[in-house]
């Protein structure tokens, strides 16, 4: 009960009065939210009903219904079958035929729709699969959730899987799409003429776990950026039938034949991409996590900002030098105004290599008085050798030996701009697992607070996944693309300049990739304080507004890895109440 108050006042101390009301209406929300009554609130109305069975599409495709089977034989399987075909004859869009494989009566632009026995679909989802299709897209998918049958023999909706939207990467560390993936009938095609298999599009092939993810991963990638996610439940699974969407327990990805199976598609995808990569098993089950190797060794310069700090600084280069198994590195210190004579009888030592004779260091001088992290990393960039740049802070210290490595397997891929890795604070709990933007109106950094072995919500904060944002407390850099990309912005002096950059990285089409298998340790705030001046909070209420204004268009259409039924207001991906 004390950790909480203490929490609480924290957050009311750096947030101020508004947010904190704001946060404490949604935990009341928590406990008076209706889950399955919230389902049931988006049922079609009469009107709806009629106007979707009545509407004529432009060009209406015919969709294909495929049943894959659950498991073999058994009445529990005939009668999930029986039910899932009532679902799909309640469907408002009547355009459909149920077929166990492709034929040559199906036209291109038709849509192949993959359902397992025993799911339930609400009676709008073909329709709203339907009128997706028409707007372009090659794949769709859809969030879903867990349904069992309770005492009085009503249905009850539970357990919601809300997924962010196409994610490559997520992609490759665990099936996240689930159930009730859509996809054009040439693409599929040509996704059969890649595996290779005469049976690939077959109801009956695509029953097996692993068969079905090298279906989906094929079919998306072949969709060329056309993967659309249907942000609604248009899905309802038996519950005692989980989908690997929804696992968190923590047991390995090695458990069962199925883990197994899926590992040996991912490392057939990974090769046929041209990437090389280890494939391991993550920490949940049915997870993975592609470890990708570097061809050469390139030199990576590490810049660190400090003003005096000279212990914190110490333990940093510390860890740097007695952890981090990659040789090639480069020490780039950016000196801001130190007063403390012990501080530049450190960088003496340091430069002189009296310190680490195997971690060169250097330290260059940002003249101007004040903190300015923006035209700081600026200059640490600028005077780094390295392809590489990691932008790390005075009081970050190394928990995982690889993690350079790790970081560079994923910035050195192709259209990667940046990678991030998970940080802890020194008791364990997260401070970071990337950032969404959005969350209080700006953006924010997740799973904050919680356990750091805690796979959070979807094992989001456990497996390699993009992200909109990581936090320049720690961040990979190809050098080249930082110049490219104009640097830091210099209207953000302090706050959110690491979104800013990130989110240019994504209109230049790189992605910004979190890898929490690299772990650091964050002493937030050690070196600087919490922004609980007035003089601080003006500043960071002007560079809020700065950020808000220049990206108000993608704060509106919100983060496209995140989920708009999640909270915009907390940072562990819980659902969006309303009481």
């Amino acid at each position: 009960m004390r950790d909480k108050v203490q929490k609480g006042l924290r957050y009311l101390k750096e947030r101020g009065v508004r947010e904190f009301a704001a946060r404490a209406a949604e935990k009341y929300a928590d406990t008076h939210f209706d889950y399955d009554a919230w389902v049931r609130s988006g049922s079609l109305s009469p009107l709806q009903r009629g106007y979707q069975k009545s509407l004529k599409m432009g060009m209406m495709p015919r969709i294909w219904v495929m049943l894959c089977r659950q498991q073999a034989g058994g009445k529990g399987e005939t009668r999930g079958r029986a039910a899932t075909i009532a679902s799909i004859r309640r469907q408002t869009y009547g355009y459909y035929e149920i077929s166990d494989l492709l034929t040559t009566q199906t036209r291109g632009d038709d849509l192949v729709v993959f359902i397992r026995e025993g799911d339930l679909l609400p009676e709008g989802a073909f329709f709203e699969l339907a009128s997706f299709s028409q707007k372009g897209a090659g794949c769709l998918y859809t969030d879903q959730d867990f349904y069992e049958r309770g005492d009085d023999n009503r249905i009850h909706f539970r357990n919601p899987v809300f997924k962010p939207g196409y994610d490559p990467d997520y992609l490759r560390s665990m099936n996240y799409i689930g159930r009730l993936f859509a996809v054009r009938a040439d693409l599929l095609r040509k996704a059969k003429d890649l595996s290779g298999k005469e049976d690939f599009a077959t109801a009956s092939n695509l029953s097996d776990p692993a068969s079905y993810y090298e279906m989906v991963l094929l079919c998306t990638d072949l969709a060329q950026g056309r993967v659309v996610r249907i942000p609604k439940v248009l899905c309802h699974s038996r519950f005692e039938e989980r989908s690997d969407a929804a696992l968190t327990q923590r047991e390995s990805g090695r458990s069962g034949e199925d883990g197994e199976k899926m590992r040996l598609v991912l490392k057939k995808d990974i090769s046929r991409r041209n990437e090389n990569g280890i494939v391991e098993y993550g920490p949940v089950r049915n997870t993975f996590h592609v470890r990708y190797l570097i061809g050469n060794v390139p030199l990576v310069s590490i810049v660190i900002p400090n003003r005096d700090h000279k212990d914190l600084l110490c333990k940093c280069l510390d860890s740097i030098h007695s952890f981090s198994t990659w040789e090639r590195l480069e020490i780039v210190i950016v000196e801001n105004n130190s007063r403390r004579e012990e501080t530049f009888a450190f960088y003496r030592t340091l430069e002189e290599q009296r310190r680490y004779r195997s971690l060169p260091a250097r330290v260059v001088r940002y003249g101007k008085e004040g903190f300015h992290f923006s035209e700081i990393a600026d200059l640490g960039v600028k005077e780094a050798r390295g392809e590489y740049v990691v932008l790390m802070n005075n009081d970050v210290t190394v928990k995982t030996a690889d993690w350079i490595e790790r970081l560079l397997g994923q910035c050195s891929r192709k259209g990667v701009g940046a990678a991030g890795p998970k940080l802890l604070y020194p008791d364990g709990t997260v401070q970071s697992a990337g950032i969404v933007t959005g969350l209080m109106g700006f953006a924010g950094s997740m799973m904050v607070g919680e356990a750091g072995d805690d796979p959070g919500y979807m094992a989001r904060a456990a497996v390699t996944s993009d992200m909109s944002a990581v936090t320049a407390a720690c961040m990979m850099i190809r050098k080249s693309v930082y110049e490219q990309a104009g640097g830091f912005p210099k209207d953000l002096a302090v706050a959110l300049n690491d979104v800013d950059f990130c989110l240019k990285l994504g209109q230049m089409g790189l992605r910004v990739v979190f890898d929490p298998t690299a772990v650091l340790i964050h002493h937030e705030s050690r070196s600087r304080g919490y922004e609980n001046t007035k003089e601080k909070r003006k500043r960071f209420a002007r560079e809020k507004k700065i950020f808000c204004t220049r990206w108000g268009k993608v704060l509106k259409e919100g983060d496209p890895f995140y989920n708009p039924n999640l909270s915009d207001r907390k940072c562990d991906y819980s659902q969006k109440k309303m009481v």
